[in-house]
């Protein structure tokens, strides 16, 4: 027989993580854009804000808050 169910575990997360994936993917966007567009301009950009990102979630440790 089955026993009673697990309690449900509590995710927490924090809001910093959010932001520094919102950036990586804003970058990784316009980087999408500008590789058809042939945009140097907005892939320039596009590269300048995923580095951003990438230092931010170091800097912000990212993959502390995976479970």
């Amino acid at each position: 027989m089955a026993g009673p169910p697990a309690p449900a575990e509590k995710h927490t997360h924090k809001s910093t993580s959010w932001i520094a994936v919102g950036v990586l993917i804003l970058g990784f966007v316009l980087l999408g854009f500008a590789l058809p567009m042939q945009s140097v301009v907005l892939g320039a950009l596009g590269a300048v804000i995923l580095l951003v990102g990438i230092v931010l979630s170091f800097v912000w440790q990212l993959m502390e808050d995976f479970h």
